[in-house]
């Protein structure tokens, strides 16, 4: 009822016959055709929106949790080390226990295994020998072990 006197009131009034042109449709098709195809395309858009975002953020988390485990890693190497270079007993096996259980460990990325095999063998090799080595050196691999004054 509102809507009809919406439309009686906006009718021309300044037309002649009016009354047979008031059944038809004003609005141009390209404009009907536009707002249809808009109506289907603003709901894709927006999970196209949303599918783009999650994988920004899953790319965003996986990138930290790569830093997070090579930063862990590093300071695991730093206090292995450490204990090692202090040249006691306990220290020196508490280091290279750690440096073998991380070359074992998952929170070693790939790309810093050699890295990490390498110290352990140039740092630790002189002070608990080859033997220790043996399970995880390769078979081509030969260990050279230095003098104690260079290391």
């Amino acid at each position: 009822m509102l809507l009809r006197s919406i439309i009686d009131r906006s009718r021309p009034r300044n037309w002649k016959d009016a009354d047979e042109y008031w059944g038809e449709f004003v609005i141009p098709t390209w404009i009907s055709v536009v707002g249809v195809v808009m109506t289907v395309l603003s709901p894709l858009l927006a999970l196209g929106g949303v599918a783009l975002g999650s994988w920004l953020v899953r790319k965003s988390d996986r990138e930290l949790d790569t830093w997070r485990h090579r930063e862990e890693t590093m300071r695991m190497v730093r206090w292995a080390v450490e204990q090692i270079l202090t040249g006691e007993d306990a220290g020196t096996d508490a280091g290279v226990v750690t440096l073998r259980s991380l070359m074992r460990s998952e929170l070693l990325q790939p790309e810093d295994y050699d890295l990490v095999a390498a110290l352990t063998a140039s740092v630790a090799i002189d002070r608990v020998g080859p033997a220790a080595y043996a399970d995880i050196a390769d078979a081509d691999i030969e260990i050279v072990e230095g003098d104690s004054e260079h290391g």
